[in-house]
C-alpha cells in the first residue's frame, strides 16, 4: 500500500480557542522578538512602538515599496516586462496618461438597504475608489519616471480628496465609500511624498490623519489585542478596516504623533487575535468570497510590514493555512461553494494572484501551481474588493527576483479538513478540471452569523468541469427580500427540513459541528451534528457522508424531531432535474457531467418527490437575466414520525464514459444499510450503521462498525472500514480493542493494510490459510497462532501500514461464513 495520507480527527472543535495576552517584554537580543504576554491592550502597544522606532526610517515610499527597490523597478516595469508577451498589457497601464482629466465631484453618502438606495451607495464608493486610484496611479508614474509633472498630478488628486467633507456621518452611513477613497489616498502621499511641497504634505497628512482617527474609533474598540472577539453580524467591515488603519499609520509614521500607535495596534491584532472568522486551520466561514476580497486588504499591510522587517504574523498557523482554504475549495472554473456571493464563484486572476503571493511569502512551489491553474492571466483594473493591477505589477517584479518553480499536486492528500470553521472539501483528482470529483461539506461552530447562511449538514458537488449540487440562491443587494428570505435559508441548500421549517439565519448560536472527520488513500468520511442549528425543532440531526474510492458518495440522514412531522430532503441545481418517483431518483446534468441521485430509505412509495424552479422570495425585478431561477427538488416524508433516516446514493460520472455507467442495488439489511454499486470496472458494496447503533447485518456483511465498502477488481479486493471493532469475511476477519478505521488490498499474494486506530490497540485477526511474516511492525508486537490460524497485533495510537504474507500458496478465497 502506498505510503500517502491517511488523518483521522474526532470532535476538533477548539479552533476559536486563542492565548490569552499576559506580560510583554522586550528582548534586547533582538528588537523585533517581544515576549508572547502583556497584561493589557496599552501595554502591548506601548512596548510594540519603540521596537518599530528602532527600524522604521524616515523616508518615503514606504508602503510596499522602498527607496532602494526603485531603480529595478523602472527597469522591470519600463523595460523588461513590456517586452513579455502576456505582461505587455499590463506594463502599459504602469504610467497614466496626463490628460488633466475633471476632478470628480465627492459623491454623496447614501444609505444601503434598498433598490434605490444600494444602487447610489455602490455608485458613491465606486467614485470614491477611482478618484483615489488615479491619485495612486500618478504617484507611480512620478516613482518610475522621476518627472515633476506626474508628482503635480498626483499632488493635484491629493489636494482635492484632502477637499472632501469626511466625517464620521460619512464613515457610518457609506463606510465604503469613506475607506475606498482612503486607502489609495494613503499610498498615493506615500508615494508622492518628494514630490509635495511642504503646504500639500501637510494638508494631505492633516486630512487622512484626521480620516484615521475616525477610523481608529470605528474599529478599535470592536477588537480586543488580549481576548478573542465572537462572531457577529457587524464585525465583517471593520476587520477588513484594520488594515487601512495600520498602512496610514504606517504612511504617517513620522508625520502625525498617533500613527505609531496605529502601526502598532494593527500590527499586535494581526499577530494575536486575527481573524474572528477563523483560526489556525485557515479557514474563513463567511465564505471564499469575502475571503478573497478581505484577504487583498490584510495582505496589504502585512507585505508593507514585512518589507519593513516585520512579518511575525506571517508566521502564525492561519496566514501559513489560509492560503489552502482557497485552494481545496475553489475550483478552477465557476463551481458553487458556501456563504454570501459563492452560489457559482469562478477563478478570478485576483485569487490566482493571491495564491502566487502566499506561494513566494512561504516559498510554497505548490502554491504557485495552484494560482497557475486558476487563471494565467493577471488583474488589470484598478479596484477595491481585488488585488488589482497595481498589486499584479509589484507581484511580477517580486517574482523576477526569485527562483521559486511550480511543483505539480500529485502528493497532495485530496482531503482537507478546516476544523476551526466545520469545513470539509473532499477531491478525487485534486487540481483536475476534466477528472477531478469534489463534495464540500459544511457544519460549522460560527452558525450563521455575518455572511454565513443557515447550511449546516449541508454539502455541494462540483465535477468534471461543472456545478452539480449547488448553494442556491442570489443577493441583489445585501439583505434585499429574497437575500434574507430564501438565499439565508436552509430551504435553498442541499439539507434537511423539519415540517418545512430550518435553521435560525444571522444567528452566531444556530452552529453546527463536525463530531468525526477520517480520511485515506482511497476515500474520506465526514460526521456532522446540527442540532444545535434547528433551535429546537430537532432532538436529532446527523449527516455521515462517504466519499467511497473517491467515486462517488453514500449518505446517512438521521433526524428527529420533539413532535410528529414531515422530513423533507433538498436538492438543489442550475438545470431541471430528471425525476423518477417511483425509483426515488433524481437525475442531474450539466455539460457532460451528471449526478444520479437514488434515495433508498425510505423506500419508493414512503416519498414524495416535487421539483420547482420557483424562488420563494422571487429576485427583484431588473435582476432576473443576472440572476436566473434554479431547480429545485424536494424529497417529503409522506407520513408524519419523530424519527426518520434517509438513506442515499449520489453517483458523479461523464456523459460518454461507459466505464463510470454503474448499476445501482438496494441490499437488504437487518441492522443498518447497504447498497450494491456495480461498474464495469468495479463490484462495490458499501454499508453504514446509525450512530448509537454501530452494527451492520447484511447479506454476507458482518460488521461491528459505523461504515465500510468492499470492492472488487478482477483478483483483488479492496476493503475499508470507518470506526469498526469488529468485521468477517471470507479473506480475513478481525476483532479490535478499540474502534479503528482501515484501508485493506487483498491479492492473491499478500493483504495489505494501513491501519489509523483512535488509540493502541491489540488487534486479533482470524484467517483460513497459514502465515509466513508480517512486515512493517516489530516481531514483539505480532505473533502468530499456527493451530487456531490468528494472528495478534498490537497497533501503536498511530498510523500502521502492516502486509500479512501467507505461506506459498496464497490466500484460501472459499466461501464466506455466513453472518449472524
Amino acid at each position: 500500500m502506498s505510503a500517502l495520507f491517511f488523518r483521522q480527527s474526532v470532535s476538533s472543535l477548539n479552533a476559536l480557542a486563542k492565548p490569552f495576552a499576559l506580560l510583554l517584554v522586550l528582548l534586547s537580543c533582538n528588537l523585533q522578538s517581544l515576549a508572547a504576554h502583556a497584561a493589557t491592550d496599552k501595554e502591548i502597544v506601548e512596548a510594540r512602538i519603540p521596537v518599530l522606532a528602532a527600524s522604521l526610517k524616515n523616508e518615503h515610499p514606504r508602503l510596499l515599496l522602498r527607496p532602494a527597490d526603485i531603480p529595478a523597478l523602472r527597469e522591470f516595469l519600463l523595460k523588461t516586462l513590456p517586452a513579455q508577451t502576456d505582461g505587455a498589457a499590463l506594463a502599459r497601464l504602469a504610467v497614466a496618461p496626463l490628460d488633466n482629466k475633471p476632478l470628480p465631484p465627492q459623491p454623496a453618502a447614501v444609505k444601503n438597504g434598498t433598490q434605490s438606495g444600494s444602487e447610489a451607495w455602490r455608485q458613491g464608493y465606486m467614485v470614491a475608489n477611482d478618484t483615489g486610484n488615479w491619485a495612486w496611479r500618478y504617484a507611480l508614474g512620478y516613482q518610475l519616471t522621476g518627472e515633476e509633472r506626474y508628482g503635480r498630478e498626483a499632488a493635484r488628486w491629493l489636494m482635492h480628496l484632502a477637499s472632501w467633507k469626511i466625517d464620521r456621518d460619512v464613515l457610518h452611513t457609506n463606510d465604503e465609500l469613506f475607506i475606498q477613497h482612503l486607502r489609495p489616498m494613503i499610498f498615493a502621499y506615500d508615494w508622492a511624498w518628494a514630490a509635495l511641497t511642504a503646504e500639500e504634505r501637510a494638508t494631505v497628512s492633516a486630512a487622512i490623519a484626521a480620516r484615521l482617527t475616525l477610523l481608529a474609533e470605528h474599529v478599535q474598540p470592536k477588537f480586543a489585542l488580549t481576548t478573542p472577539t465572537s462572531p457577529d453580524n457587524s464585525l465583517s467591515h471593520p476587520m477588513r478596516f484594520i488594515s487601512t488603519l495600520g498602512l496610514g499609520g504606517l504612511a504617517l509614521y513620522h508625520d502625525t504623533a498617533a500613527a505609531p500607535a496605529w502601526v502598532a495596534w494593527s500590527y499586535e491584532y494581526y499577530q494575536r487575535q486575527f481573524p474572528v472568522w477563523g483560526g489556525d486551520a485557515g479557514g474563513w466561514s463567511e465564505g471564499l468570497n469575502y475571503w478573497a476580497t478581505g484577504m487583498t486588504q490584510h495582505l496589504r499591510f502585512l507585505e508593507a510590514m514585512k518589507l519593513q522587517g516585520f512579518d511575525e504574523p506571517l508566521q502564525r498557523p492561519f496566514f501559513r493555512n489560509t492560503p489552502w482554504f482557497a485552494a481545496y475549495n475553489l475550483m478552477p472554473y465557476p463551481a458553487s461553494s458556501f456563504g454570501d456571493l459563492t452560489n457559482i464563484m469562478g477563478p478570478t486572476p485576483s485569487i490566482a494572484l493571491m495564491l502566487e503571493k502566499f506561494a513566494l511569502l512561504q516559498q510554497d512551489p505548490y502554491l504557485l501551481r495552484f494560482g497557475h491553474l486558476l487563471t494565467s492571466k493577471y488583474p488589470t483594473a484598478f479596484s477595491y474588493y481585488d488585488f488589482g493591477a497595481m498589486d499584479a505589477m509589484l507581484h511580477l517584479f517580486r517574482r523576477s527576483q526569485s527562483k521559486l518553480q511550480e511543483a505539480e499536486l500529485t502528493q497532495l492528500p485530496q482531503t482537507r479538513y478546516f476544523n476551526d470553521i466545520g469545513w470539509v472539501a473532499m477531491h478525487s483528482r485534486l487540481g483536475n478540471k476534466d477528472s477531478d470529483i469534489m463534495l464540500a461539506f459544511k457544519s460549522s461552530p460560527y452558525g450563521s452569523a455575518s455572511h454565513s447562511f443557515a447550511d449546516q449538514n449541508s454539502f455541494v458537488i462540483n465535477a468534471f468541469g461543472e456545478p452539480l449540487a449547488i448553494s442556491s440562491g442570489y443577493r441583489e443587494w445585501y439583505d434585499s427580500p429574497h437575500h434574507v428570505g430564501w438565499t439565508r435559508t436552509t430551504a435553498a441548500k442541499n439539507a434537511i427540513l423539519i415540517d418545512g421549517q430550518g435553521q435560525q439565519i444571522k444567528s452566531a448560536t444556530a452552529t453546527g459541528r463536525v463530531s468525526r472527520e477520517i480520511s485515506g488513500d482511497r476515500f474520506s468520511f465526514v460526521t456532522g451534528d446540527a442540532k444545535a442549528a434547528y433551535a429546537g425543532l430537532a432532538t436529532k440531526a446527523l449527516r455521515h457522508i462517504f466519499f467511497v474510492d473517491r467515486r462517488y458518495f453514500v449518505m446517512l440522514d438521521e433526524v428527529a424531531a420533539p413532535q410528529e412531522s414531515k422530513f423533507q430532503w433538498l436538492l438543489h441545481a442550475r438545470e431541471e432535474m430528471g425525476l423518477d418517483p417511483d425509483n426515488n431518483r433524481i437525475a442531474m446534468a450539466k455539460g457532460i457531467a451528471r449526478l444520479d441521485t437514488l434515495l433508498l430509505s425510505p423506500p419508493p412509495g414512503q416519498l414524495s418527490l416535487k421539483q420547482t424552479d420557483s424562488f420563494t422570495p422571487p429576485v427583484a425585478s431588473g435582476y432576473e437575466k443576472r440572476m436566473p431561477n434554479e431547480w429545485h427538488v424536494t424529497a417529503e416524508t409522506l407520513k408524519k414520525s419523530k424519527e426518520q433516516n434517509f438513506f442515499s446514493v449520489m453517483y458523479p460520472h461523464r456523459d460518454g464514459y461507459s466505464a463510470e455507467d454503474a448499476t445501482i442495488r438496494t441490499i437488504k439489511a437487518s441492522r443498518g444499510y447497504a447498497v450494491g454499486i456495480k461498474t464495469q470496472d468495479a463490484d462495490d458494496v458499501v454499508f453504514m450503521a446509525t450512530e448509537n447503533d454501530a452494527v451492520i447485518r447484511a447479506e454476507n456483511i458482518n460488521i461491528n462498525g459505523l461504515a465500510g465498502s468492499v470492492s472488487t477488481r478482477g483478483s483483488d479486493t479492496r476493503i475499508n472500514l470507518i470506526e469498526a471493532r469488529r468485521y468477517d469475511s471470507r479473506l480475513f476477519s478481525f476483532d479490535s480493542d478499540e474502534p479503528l478505521s482501515l484501508e485493506a488490498t487483498v491479492t492473491p499474494e499478500t493483504i495489505n493494510i494501513r491501519f489509523a486506530p483512535h488509540k493502541a490497540t491489540q488487534l486479533t485477526i482470524q484467517k483460513s490459510t497459514s502465515v509466513r511474516t508480517v512486515r512493517g511492525i516489530s516481531k514483539d508486537n505480532w505473533d502468530y497462532d499456527v493451530n487456531k490460524r490468528q494472528i495478534t497485533i498490537k497497533l501503536p495510537a498511530q498510523t500502521a501500514d502492516i502486509t500479512i504474507v501467507p505461506l506459498i500458496g496464497g490466500l484460501d478465497r472459499g466461501p464466506s461464513s455466513p453472518g449472524n
